[in-house]
């Protein structure tokens, strides 16, 4: 995972993944299952200040 700058503290914050049934999705029903990337990323929160954000 990647390492981002929160946008309220700019503390640096590991980025959020996917839950493994959006990957799963992806996997069985390729092409269509791509959209589940799309609208299955969890949000990032912050560690230091608790803000919650998508990136």
């Amino acid at each position: 995972m990647s390492a981002i700058s929160c946008s309220k503290c700019s503390t640096m914050t590991e980025r959020a993944g996917y839950p493994g049934w959006v990957i799963l999705v992806a996997i069985c029903l390729f092409p269509v299952g791509l959209l589940a990337l799309l609208a299955g990323r969890k949000p990032t929160t912050c560690g230091k200040c608790g803000f919650t954000w998508n990136a």
